[in-house]
């Protein structure tokens, strides 16, 4: 992320011992006796250096002495002209018994174009007649270290520092050799050693804070330039203020002290990044600056959660063509995920994982996000291949010099827990409790594994189960965030409101900007809604008995409609509840009506749920008024009974209510549920009616999966049914026994999902038989179709078309019925 810039357009080191390289001009061998001329030089040391390369430039080769074209070669090397030195060496001076000071400026000037091989051997050269000359030394080792050759640079310069330790050239030298090694912290503690020994020198010190610079070391490097006006250049300036910024969105990420200090960091690094982008932005020489701080802003704004501004910078950037490297198209394909386009977030993980300059210590990370992705875009196939994958290729351990087990390794282990969760996406519920029970018995301690349990344990409708283990786990790690979310969503599944509320609140007002957060607090707020539930139903029936009636049941066409209302929670547990509903058949003897208001009170809490109401009926020929209570306790998450009774049941039968009839009774149950796919039930309804009849009914239903996937569900159900009357001759159906075994295949197949988005169809198939006493043992056939719509939490819709064919009093009927419903919480 911290982008290292160097000082000089060079990126060369510039050393104190540059102007010892071109110390005084000429050994005295090679003096000229002209006053004119001495004079040129003289000026040229003194920075004129136009009349005496104008004289030098004039004077012909054949005409120019060793030493003036020495002094030609120092002449042009100090006024920059580094084509003319080489050109006049080549020309002139390459075969001439050259200065020591000459050739090191030829050495250097060779050094500045970048051919090195060049500058080294004219260093030899030079070396050859002054071999103990320090200033040639480093040069040539620098020059090596510029070459390919920083390790024996290294060597060489180590020896010389060695030597004399406290000698500053000697230490940057070294430094800078470090530095090309790729060792910027042994770079950076040779510079420091050169500083503290000559810190008051400006080129040690400009130095200094490029070691800093390149050591990560920013802050520190702005101290300095802080304390030392004019240091620095504004250019060097401005990109230690952004290398800054770069630290301290590296620094957002990792956890803080507190909560409150989360966002802290981000902040400031947003601040940095607002000013040098206002401040350089309209600048032209900046702008390489300016797209790197945009790109690095990316990250300040994701560690803030402020994902969509994250997006939008995005795709500004590359609408103008900018190309993100790998850490940045991460913090966009997190933005993307955290803001509910996983279709856009997974080719970009894609491409985070195949770049070229992957970190591999990313690589689980990654992977693991990219897992999400594919899942929350209902991809979920590619999503257990990435995390198979994943499980096969990290390794147990991490291989460590002098271990020869080596270290275990945590990232093999969020592989294995990711494989393992895999199957709790993609409806293999079985094996995912082997491999997380697996798992969990080989890191006990392992807080991710217990979390994956409990989510686990919900999805099998085990939430005890779950909250057992939450327990345990909070044991150890009482305020982990993620074990107070997974407790908040198993008190939702038992009813513990009060504990809903307070985990809820917990965990939002540490980490309001966390997506699962959100959700449960989402879910807490549905359950504090109100709710309106709508059912209505019609059929038609076909065949019938002597007379070719149809419909010895329900009529011959029937329709109704029930509405109920309930109000939100009140003190946690109790809500008040309303409806309405109307319902008509024709029957031979005319058409049946039938209307009732009902109004109850509902109280729901740990392992029990209880209703009571009152209602108002009117049909036949007056109106007459209801009661009933019902009550189902949970013993634990297997087994519940319950059992209700009644007052003017509302199961009477509308042709026994048109001729003046009535019934009471009761009915009790108990069921067994081994987890979400299998599950029996068991219930007996004794009742009596008005005109003397006592009916008793019992069914047993049961239903266990035999195929699941993402998409797709099949289950076998099974309905057991027998009753029994003491009346007979009655103008309702009410067959004296009966006993009917109807198995079936039920088929759910998910035609869309998004999030909290859900459109399915249902498909039902079965045939049984049905017995009744004084009449033969007849076939039953059913056939049905349905589709359900789930929406935000809030709305829920469905429809099934059905078709019956089974004997009435030894005639068959088929009746056609649609059922219709709605729940919508607001």
């Amino acid at each position: 992320m911290l982008r290292i810039h160097p000082l000089s357009a060079s990126g060369q080191l510039r050393l104190l011992i540059g102007a010892a390289l071109c110390g005084p001009l000429l050994m005295p061998a090679y003096a000229v006796a002209d006053p004119a001329y001495d004079a040129l030089i003289i000026q040229a040391r003194n920075g004129h250096f136009t009349p005496a390369l104008t004289q030098l430039r004039q004077l012909s080769a054949e005409r120019q002495s060793p030493g003036q074209v020495s002094d030609h070669l120092v002449i042009a090397g100090w006024a920059g002209q580094d084509a003319e030195v080489l050109k006049v060496y080549e020309a002139q001076g390459k075969y001439r018994n050259l200065t020591t000071q000459a050739l090191a400026t030829v050495a250097r000037t060779y050094r500045n174009q970048k051919q090195w091989a060049q500058a080294e051997a004219v260093y030899r050269q030079a070396l050859l007649r002054e071999p103990n000359n320090v200033d040639l030394q480093l040069g040539q080792a620098l020059t090596q270290a510029d070459g390919g050759k920083a390790n024996e640079a290294v060597q060489r310069l180590r020896t010389m520092v060695a030597a004399q330790p406290n000698d500053p050239n000697r230490r940057m030298a070294l430094g800078y050799a470090l530095t090309r090694a790729g060792l910027n912290y042994d770079a950076l503690f040779e510079f420091d050693q050169a500083f503290i020994r000559a810190g008051d020198k400006p080129e040690v010190a400009r130095e200094y804070i490029v070691a800093l610079q390149k050591a990560r070391m920013p802050e520190p490097a702005l101290r300095l330039s802080a304390k030392r006006p004019g240091l620095v250049d504004a250019v060097t300036q401005r990109r230690l203020e952004g290398d800054l910024a770069a630290e301290r969105v590296r620094m957002a990420e990792f956890a803080t002290r507190t909560e409150k200090e989360r966002y802290v960091i981000a902040d400031r690094a947003l601040q940095d990044y607002d000013k040098l982008i206002s401040r350089w932005g309209p600048d032209a020489s900046a702008h390489d600056d300016v797209v790197g701080w945009r790109i690095d802003r990316l990250g300040a704004l994701k560690a803030r959660a402020r994902t969509a501004e994250v997006i939008r910078e995005y795709e500004t950037l590359t609408a103008e063509g900018v190309q993100l490297p790998t850490y940045a198209v991460r913090w966009v394909a997190a933005s993307y995920l955290d803001q509910r386009l996983p279709e856009k977030a997974a080719p970009l993980y894609r491409q985070a994982l195949t770049a070229a300059d992957a970190d591999v210590g990313d690589h689980v990370k990654d992977s693991t996000a990219l897992f999400y992705a594919l899942l929350e875009n209902d991809q979920v196939d590619e999503a257990r291949a990435v995390a198979t994958q994943l499980a096969s290729t990290e390794k147990p351990r991490v291989e460590l010099k002098g271990l020869p087990i080596g270290n275990p390794n945590d990232e093999w282990m969020d592989a294995q827990q990711l494989a393992a969760q895999a199957g709790t996406y993609g409806a293999d519920l079985n094996a995912s409790e082997q491999s997380l029970e697996d798992l969990g018995s080989k890191a006990p301690g392992s807080i991710g594994v217990r979390l994956a349990q409990a989510e686990m344990y919900r999805a099998r409708e085990w939430p005890r189960r779950a909250e057992d283990s939450l327990k345990e786990t909070e044991n150890q790690s009482p305020r982990d965030i993620g074990v107070e979310m997974s407790q908040g969503f198993t008190a939702l599944d038992l009813q513990e409101w009060r504990q809903l509320d307070l985990l809820t609140d917990d965990v939002v007002a540490r980490a309001p900007d966390n997506r699962q957060v959100q959700r449960l607090k989402r879910l807490r707020d549905v359950h504090d809604m109100a709710e309106v539930r709508v059912e209505a139903y019609t059929g038609k029936s076909f065949g019938g008995g002597n007379n070719q009636e149809a419909g010895a049941v329900s009529g011959s066409r029937d329709w109704g409609i029930e509405s109920v209302i309930y109000t939100p929670p009140i003190d946690e547990d109790w809500r008040v509840f309303a409806g309405v509903g109307y319902g008509t058949a024709d029957f031979a003897e005319g058409t049946g009506h039938h209307r009732w208001q009902r109004v109850g009170v509902e109280r729901r809490t740990r392992d029990m749920t209880i209703e009571a109401e009152v209602s108002n009926h009117s049909y036949g020929d007056g109106s007459k008024q209801g009661a009933s209570v019902s009550i189902a306790r949970d013993i634990n998450d297997h087994w519940q009974y319950g059992g209700s009774l009644g007052y003017l049941l509302n199961t009477t039968p509308l042709r026994a209510l048109n001729d003046g009839v009535t019934a009471n009774g009761g009915s009790g149950f108990i069921r067994w549920r081994a987890n979400e796919s299998r599950e029996w039930k068991l219930t007996v309804s004794p009742s009596h009616f008005s005109d003397g009849n006592d009916r008793v009914e019992a069914l047993l239903t049961g239903r266990e999966g035999i195929y699941s996937s993402p998409k797709v569900q099949v289950e076998l159900g099974l309905d057991v049914g027998a009753s029994r009357n003491s009346k007979e001759d009655t103008i309702y159906f009410n067959p004296k026994s009966d006993f009917s075994v109807l198995p079936t295949v039920n088929v759910n197949h998910v035609l869309y999902h998004r999030y909290e988005t859900q459109w399915s169809q249902q498909f039902q198939i079965g045939a049984g038989t049905y017995s009744q006493k004084d009449y033969s043992t007849g076939g039953v056939g059913l056939i049905g179709y349905g589709q359900r719509f789930r929406w935000n939490d809030v709305l829920e819709a469905g429809a099934n078309l059905s078709l019956v064919s089974r004997p009435y009093d030894g005639e068959r009927e088929r009746d056609l019925r649609l059922l219709l419903d709605l729940t919508y919480r607001f």
